[in-house]
């Protein structure tokens, strides 16, 4: 953070004016960003609030992670002061002005926090902005008395219109909540209504009154109503047979309004009338004035509420930014199908929560799904409702995603899907990037085949299997894999998310964490039969290291070998972040066992030595490659703390990563007396093996890189490691960690095995096939 600049964080500091019995919205204080030097304008909380954004008027902008870390800093020329900011509804980007200019528009990727493009176009100065609610336009307003949209055509932003009806600066730009009108006004008395027709809007009508300078005006969230703040007060208007008639006037403490905000779902309308923030309840009738806070020491310039209804920030030129934390006040219809599926949504689900969309699926969903918990559910009845909620949003959001992206059936319950664009190839790797449905994708396909579909994608198509069991609300989709258009051949597509969406361990909804495909869900075990488990982490794809091609082709052929033959439940995380990596694992260190249960963990990936600390690391998806203290790698270290602590009485950690074999400065000798227990029975072998606390661990090499190897052939350790496995342990149906060792040992680099935390002598890990 610059020096001068302050992040204040309050408890429970409440400021404002009488409560109404708990009946009206509550604010709380909770934190603040102060400035020494200059004013803070603009502040937004992006849809999902994972994010939140403000500017200074030194023209910086900063941007924050749902944690209040900050993750991304620009300033432009500090001359041309603060910019706007506004998010996109799918939250996969930002759009800032100002950025290297007065006249230009940066667009802010969230996922890697990186500028993929600039806007221009704009003489002079820009002075509002705004996304459309489906994510498609961009448009913008400033000094040169015009209004410019963009559409989004592939990748990019490209310029769709550029209107001229105004003499006079536009100060405000703003689409109605089904993007039918855009709206825009500025320093005269008439606010302008666009009309949406196919891709163009058109004007459609005009709103005028002589009261006087039009200083802001907001559209309501769910209906077509709009507020305009006039020199003297407050009009509302609302559509009516093809326009817009007045509805009523708010004089109240609202002269002079300016920086209005409607409430998520359009129960209050909020405004500044200079350091004052007033709210409005709004009705069917009137509008009524709820309360007023007095927080702020000069002007306020900015309100804004986030999706979820949680919190409202305010910005004012007294060199502060609050951020409220409100009660009594509702979700929007957005927020409330996110949190039915736990937050966690894909990039394309993201994108089609559109008015429509969200309207069709709360109006189809059972009331009793709905409902609360009261004092006589239990709470394990309450959580199995709340899956059945999760499970069943997700059939119907799925229904719309085959809509929206023109899904078809395919022979042998597969499904086609189009291709968006192809992004780019990699010759050495054999790898081409491309994009369906919002999501990249890496595509192992030769050289001359690569060729071949780059002068003929758009007849490529994707394909997947799509299944479901039959008490099951929603499908699952995997598999996928390219149909190339000139040779015919299928070609195995990874990509960084399913856009469907899968189940987890817990059978609720998923971006990165897959199932193996066509597996049944987890059976139940009674109590007292030992559980054998296995916790795969597979990573192919990082935003700062170089790409690899078959970690998470091992991890799948892995997953599908120990749960089809050795019928181990196994849960495969692909592509995760350092943190989703540590919460999975803790999720384990969680869990309850039996003492014969046992737990097999393995990561594929990159992985590193550091000569000046002595220590292995793992590279998550999200490591930074200049990263001295090594914050952001997954120590060995801290791995052999974290997976030691497992309430597990026998665990197996094996990892196909670079220079693994420093997982244990103590490499044990690989001999095991095997045959020692020829003359006994499997099940007294098993019985006897697991008096003993079992850490053992493999890895696919010593001190030393090892190879990914070719495309779609597995790594040089992984293909050994699957021939053991498919040994099937001889005649007794028991694979021994001794009998693994031979297949792998001649592997280059050697691979290396031992014993770390407290593993007792005479331990083994035994994968057991299934009868």
């Amino acid at each position: 953070m610059k020096p001068g600049r302050l992040f204040i964080l309050f408890i429970g500091f409440i400021i404002l004016t009488p409560t109404l019995s708990g009946q009206g919205p509550e604010f709380t204080e909770k934190k603040a960003f102060r400035s020494q030097t200059t004013y803070l304008f603009d502040a937004q909380f992006s849809p999902f609030r994972n994010y939140f954004a403000l500017t200074y008027g030194d023209n910086t902008i900063e941007v924050y992670d749902k944690n209040w870390r900050k993750v991304f800093e620009s300033q432009g020329n500090p001359k041309a002061v603060a910019g706007r900011i506004s998010f996109s509804p799918d939250e996969n980007f930002l759009a800032f002005s100002k950025y290297r200019s007065t006249t230009d528009i940066a667009i802010l990727r969230l996922s890697d926090m990186k500028v993929v493009q600039v806007l221009s176009g704009n003489s002079v100065h820009v002075n509002t902005l705004t996304w459309s609610h489906d994510g498609r336009f961009l448009a913008c307003g400033g000094q040169d008395y015009s209004v410019k949209i963009w559409i989004h055509r592939g990748d990019k932003l490209v310029p769709l219109q550029e209107i001229h009806h105004f003499e006079d600066p536009v100060r405000r730009v703003a689409f109605s909540f089904d993007d039918s009108f855009l709206g825009y006004a500025g320093d005269n008395e008439k606010i302008f209504l666009l009309k949406r027709k196919d891709d163009k809007y058109v004007l459609a009508d005009s709103i005028y009154n002589a009261r006087g300078y039009i200083h802001d005006f907001v559209f309501h969230p769910s209906r077509m109503e709009l507020a305009v703040a006039y020199f003297k007060g407050i009009k509302v208007w609302r559509y009516r047979k093809s326009h817009f008639v007045p509805f009523d006037s708010i004089t109240d403490k609202a002269d002079e309004v300016h920086g209005m905000s409607f409430s998520p779902t359009g129960e209050f309308l909020a405004g500044a009338r200079y350091s004052d923030i007033h709210l409005w309840k709004t009705g069917e009738e009137k509008y009524v004035n709820e309360r007023t806070l007095y927080r702020h020491s000069a002007k306020v310039f900015n309100i804004a509420f986030s999706d979820d209804g949680k919190f409202m920030t305010s910005t004012s030129s007294d060199r502060s930014a609050i951020i409220w934390e409100v009660s009594n006040i509702h979700p929007s219809s957005r927020s409330v199908v996110a949190s039915y599926l736990h937050d966690d949504l894909t990039t394309a689900q993201k994108q089609i929560l559109t008015s429509d969309v969200l309207q069709d699926i709360l109006k189809r969903l059972d009331p009793t799904l709905i409902r609360g918990k009261d004092e006589f559910e239990t709470t394990a009845a309450f959580n199995q409702r709340r899956e059945k909620l999760a499970k069943t949003t997700l059939g119907y959001l799925q229904e719309h995603l085959e809509k929206k992206y023109h899904i078809r059936p395919a022979p042998d319950d597969m499904v086609k899907i189009d291709i968006q664009n192809l992004i780019g190839y990699n010759a050495d790797k054999e790898i081409y990037k491309i994009r369906f449905m919002e999501t990249e994708a890496g595509v192992e396909i030769p050289i001359e085949a690569a060729r071949q579909l780059k002068s003929d994608w758009q007849k490529a198509y994707i394909l997947a299997w799509k299944y479901k069991d039959k008490q099951s609300p929603f499908w699952t989709y995997s598999g996928f894999k390219l149909k190339h258009p000139v040779n015919g051949n299928t070609y195995p597509v990874t990509p960084l998310e399913n856009p469907f969406g899968l189940r987890s361990e817990t059978g609720l909804p998923s971006g990165r964490t897959i199932t193996p495909e066509k597996t049944t869900p987890e059976p139940a075990v009674p109590a007292g039969i030992p559980v054998s488990r296995s916790l795969i982490f597979a990573t192919n794809v990082y935003d700062a290291f170089a790409e690899l091609i078959n970690p998470v082709l091992d991890a799948r052929s892995l997953s599908a070998e120990l749960s089809d033959n050795y019928g181990m439940i196994v849960e495969l995380v692909e592509n995760p972040t350092l943190d989703e990596t540590i919460k999975k694992i803790r999720e384990y260190a969680r869990m309850t066992y039996g003492p014969e249960d046992q737990l097999f963990i393995f990561f594929a990936g990159h992985g590193m030595y550091d000569p000046v600390f002595k220590e292995g690391y793992i590279i998550s998806r999200d490591a930074k490659p200049d990263d001295e203290t090594k914050t952001s790698y997954l120590s060995h270290s801290n791995l052999r703390t974290m997976v030691n602590h497992i309430p597990c009485n026998h665990i197996f950690l094996a990892m196909d990563v670079c220079f693994g074999g420093t997982f244990d400065p103590l490499i044990a000798s690989t001999s095991r007396a095997a045959g020692m227990y020829e003359d006994i029975s499997p099940d007294a072998f098993i019985k006897r093996k697991s008096k003993y606390k079992t850490r053992l661990y493999l890895t696919s090499g010593g001190k030393v890189y090892v190879p990914d190897g070719r495309p779609g052939h597995h790594s040089p350790f992984m293909r050994k490691f699957l021939e053991a496995l498919r040994s099937y342990g001889g005649s007794d149906g028991i694979l021994t960690v001794n009998e693994i060792l031979p297949y792998i040992e001649k592997v280059n680099p050697q691979p290396r095995f031992g014993e770390f935390g407290d593993n007792e002598p005479g331990s083994d890990f035994l994968f057991v096939v299934k009868k």
